[in-house]
Parts: structure tokens; C-alpha cells; sequence
């Protein structure tokens, strides 16, 4: 355990809590227990989808009053655009840890429960739930409210305290915070690289470099059918049980003269119209999205003219212009040039709270060599066995705060099966060592939670890195924090008598 004055912090996008204790409660110990295992001081907590009305009808079954705990929670009463209920933050803290609290602490840029600060003394924690972008339209918003979260911060700062930043930030620092799958390619940047024979370049393998001048060549013609695909309803049909469904396709013209559908059915017209895009595409001021050319002008870029998935970009060389590239080159293209697939604002914010703030990213300095350690995962499709995700939990904390109390603690989980740090480690810490498997397709959601698969997510010791819960609990799993000496108040509250 931590031993007096050091702080375990660990932050969870629960995905709705009420669900997520529930199957807590049904093991030894419930939510006590569960903190006790994982060595947890403080725990926050994003989206767990609750009013103050249920909270405070609900709190014992809620795990409000955890014996020598106490809960703090912002909670979305209906105030912004969102309905009441959904996200919402709540931060779980060792008895005498927090001096105050503030759900509010972003004034009026959060009306949806996004935020909660709590003053541990020497430092503020920032507990968050990053708004996404939805598609674009929601960027603006997303922009304000992390412009507010900065200047919070630096108030704290101004006060002399020091910051940790904890939770879902829906964004990427790195490229390898992506599975490679995701992670968008500069066609155009690609073509120059091919076309000046750049040292870069030349570190591909052979075959990457056979591939990336294919690319090169088939690009203007792939482009030129892109700009004039089309988006059309049409019907498909689930092979298991028969039943049939409206869906948009994008479809383009190939160079034999037939049109070919491009990529998955999609829900809506508006999901087909922003998919495949070469000419880049941007948001307004006031969310409106802005596709092609025009782009260019709009307050926020999105996506970059020519930039496509690596997988989206393999299949419109392969259908509409014949050109395969092998898998394994495809992936040292995109581990090499790939992006974060981050908005250029969000990414500039970003740096500039690490950079200019002086945060440091607490996983990616303590585990630099670390390979597809991922936080989310699309489990619908079963993603988190494949271990196809993408690392956008973090907690940041002030540099002078980390180099004296960070800690790294023991190795990152990896079922003692594999070098740490590797991509094998990671997959079979996202699986506990295969004890989690995946749903079938055949419906009936995700199998039950039995007890062998739920105690394997608990370490012998704390460490700064990831706590792979079980993937019935949230499709995130936590992230974790540990710091030696860093608070007062907690080595006073520790030596209390009970």
C-alpha cells in the first residue's frame, strides 16, 4: 500500500457509473474493497451519467459514503445543450485529503458537468471529461471549454498551488497514443517524400518504399474519383437473423468505369458526406462543418487536404485503381508519417500545456518505450481483444510537482508473459491474460463477469501507468498515478487515529 504522505491517484471514464458499481457491488468488499485493491487515495471518476437527485436518493448504492472516503460530484443538470444526466464527473478522495471542492470551477464554459477541482492543500487536482468533437460540429465548444480549463488552471497556479490535470481529454499527445489503423496519412506530404527520395524516406523498408512510391503515382487519379464520389441510401442485411436496414454508402468510380462502394454502411447521409474527404475540411464559429476548398478559411481546421486513415487510403488505391499494398508495409507508412489525428487547435492547446504550462504527460515520461498501451477501445466490435484503441486518458501534472514526487512504481501489466513495454505485453494485459473474451456477434452483449476475470485486474503494488479493469466494467479502463511525499494532508490523515 502507500505508505504515509504518498498518493495513489487513479482516473476512470466509467461510462455510467450506476452500472459500472453494480457489478463492483457484487464481488467481496463491493467499492471499499475495490479501493483497497487497487491501492487507491484518490479516484476520479468521468462521465458517470448522474443528477445530484440520484445521487442523493441513491448514494449508498452509488458509493458516496465509502467508510474513511468522502465523494465530491459536478454533476449535468440540463443547464448547456446536453440532457440532464449525461457526464458528469466525481472525484472519491481519502477522508481529511480534500480541503474544498468546486464544481464550477470553469465558471460559465461548463454547464454540462464537466469539471470538479479539488484542493488537496499544496495542490489542485482538475477532474475532467473533455467534450469530443462530434464529428466537428462540437469543436468550438470543445475549444472554449478547454481554454477556460487552462486559465483555471493558472489561477490555481497564481495562487500557489500546483496542478494535476486528470481524466478523459478525448484527445492524443502522439501518434502511438493510436492504434496504426487510425492514424492519418498526408498523402501529399507522402508524394514529396517519394519524389525527392527524402532520408526519411530511405529508412523505410524495401517494400514500404515500393509502396509508398505506388501511392505516389495512383494518388492523382484516386483524388479525382474522391471529388466526385457520390453518397447514396441503400439496404443491408443482417446474414444471421435476416432483418434489413437503410444505410449511406459512398461510392466512386474506378478505373474499369464501374462504381464501387468505399468504406462501412454508414447511419447518415451527413456521416457518408464526411468520410473520404481530399480536400480537407473545417468548422465554423458556430459549429457549422465545412467540406472541400472552402475549408480553408473556416476558424478551425479538422482534417488537412489529402489526409486519409491508412486502411481508408489502402482501399481506395485497391479499388479504384487496382493497387494493393500489403499490410506490413501500410503500417511502417503509417509508423512513420502517420498523425495523431488530433484538430490542429486541440493539438496546439495541448502542447502549449505542456510546453509553455509546464505539465508533464505522467505515462509517456514514465514509460517512454511503451508500445499500443491504449485506454479506449471500441467494444462493439470487439476492439480491446485486438487491442485497436487509442491512449486519450491521462493525468498531467506540473513538472516541478512530478520530478519531486512522481514515481513509476512497479512495470506496466503484461500477464508476466512479455517484455513490458511491448505491443504483446499490451495485448495481453487488454485481454487479463485471455480471461476476457469477446462477445459474439450473434447478440447477447458481453459475457458475464465471473470472479477469476475481475480479480485479475488488481496489482500487487501502486505504479504510475494503466489498471486494466475488466472490459464489462467501462471501455475505458483507469490510469493511475503515484506520488511519494506529495501532499501533507494526506501523511497527517493517514496518521489519525481511526
Amino acid at each position: 500500500d502507500t505508505a504515509a504522505g504518498d498518493v495513489h491517484l487513479v482516473s476512470w471514464n466509467v461510462a455510467g457509473w450506476k452500472t459500472t458499481i453494480e457489478h463492483i457491488r457484487r464481488f467481496k468488499g463491493g467499492l471499499a474493497a475495490f479501493l483497497e485493491r487497487h491501492h487507491i487515495d484518490i479516484l476520479c471518476l468521468q462521465e458517470v451519467k448522474l443528477s445530484a437527485k440520484v445521487i442523493a436518493s441513491e448514494g449508498v448504492k452509488l458509493g458516496a459514503d465509502v467508510p474513511g472516503f468522502e465523494s465530491f460530484w459536478a454533476c449535468n443538470e440540463g443547464a448547456g445543450v446536453q440532457r440532464q444526466g449525461l457526464n458528469g464527473v466525481a472525484t472519491i478522495a481519502r477522508q481529511g485529503f480534500v480541503l474544498s471542492a468546486d464544481a464550477k470551477p470553469l465558471l460559465d464554459a461548463d454547464g454540462e458537468g464537466r469539471c470538479l477541482a479539488t484542493d488537496l492543500g499544496p495542490v489542485v487536482v482538475f477532474n475532467v471529461y473533455v467534450p469530443n468533437s462530434a464529428g466537428g460540429h462540437r469543436l468550438p465548444f470543445k475549444m472554449r471549454f478547454l481554454r477556460a480549463l487552462r486559465a483555471a488552471m493558472g489561477r490555481a497556479r497564481a495562487s500557489g498551488k500546483a496542478v494535476i490535470l486528470a481524466g478523459d481529454l478525448n484527445m492524443k499527445a502522439r501518434p502511438r497514443d493510436s492504434h496504426w489503423s487510425f492514424r492519418p496519412l498526408e498523402v501529399p506530404a507522402l508524394r514529396h517524400l517519394a519524389a525527392q527520395g527524402d532520408a526519411e524516406g530511405r529508412r523505410l523498408p524495401a517494400d514500404a518504399r515500393e509502396a509508398l512510391e505506388a501511392i505516389a503515382a495512383a494518388w492523382p487519379s484516386v483524388a479525382e474519383a474522391l471529388r466526385a464520389k457520390e453518397h447514396r441510401p441503400f439496404e443491408t442485411k443482417n446474414s444471421r437473423n435476416g432483418q434489413t436496414f437503410q444505410r449511406w454508402g459512398v461510392f466512386a468510380k474506378a478505373k474499369t468505369g464501374d462504381m464501387v462502394r468505399l468504406g462501412p454502411p454508414f447511419e447518415d447521409e451527413g456521416w457518408a458526406r464526411a468520410h473520404f474527404l481530399v480536400d480537407g475540411c473545417g468548422v465554423e464559429q458556430s459549429g457549422q462543418v465545412v467540406i472541400g476548398p472552402e475549408a480553408a478559411d473556416a476558424t478551425y481546421e479538422l482534417q488537412r487536404p489529402g489526409a486519409l486513415s491508412a486502411p481508408d487510403l489502402a482501399e481506395c488505391l485497391k479499388r479504384l485503381q487496382g493497387v494493393e499494398v500489403a499490410p506490413r508495409a501500410l503500417r511502417a507508412i503509417a509508423d512513420s508519417f502517420g498523425g495523431p489525428g488530433v484538430a490542429p487547435a486541440i493539438r496546439d492547446w495541448l502542447a502549449s500545456t505542456l510546453q509553455k504550462d509546464g505539465m508533464a504527460d505522467s505515462f509517456a515520461e514514465l514509460h517512454p518505450a511503451a508500445e499500443e498501451r491504449f485506454t479506449c477501445w471500441d467494444q462493439y466490435k470487439n476492439r480491446r481483444h485486438e487491442n485497436v484503441g487509442s491512449r486519450i486518458d491521462f493525468i498531467l501534472v506540473d513538472r516541478p510537482l512530478f520530478e519531486r514526487c512522481a514515481r513509476r512504481g512497479g512495470d506496466l501489466d503484461s500477464r508476466g508473459r512479455a517484455e513490458p513495454d511491448s505491443a504483446a505485453a499490451a495485448l495481453a494485459a487488454a485481454t487479463l491474460g485471455g480471461l476476457s473474451q469477446p462477445s459474439s456477434f450473434a447478440g447477447g452483449g458481453m459475457p458475464a463477469l465471473e470472479e477469476d476475470e475481475y480479480f485479475a485486474q488488481f496489482r500487487p503494488q501502486p505504479a504510475t501507468g494503466m489498471l486494466y479493469t475488466p472490459p464489462q466494467l467501462s471501455d475505458h479502463i483507469a490510469v493511475s498515478l503515484l506520488l511519494a511525499g506529495a501532499l501533507p494532508a494526506a501523511a497527517a490523515a493517514a496518521s489519525a487515529p481511526a
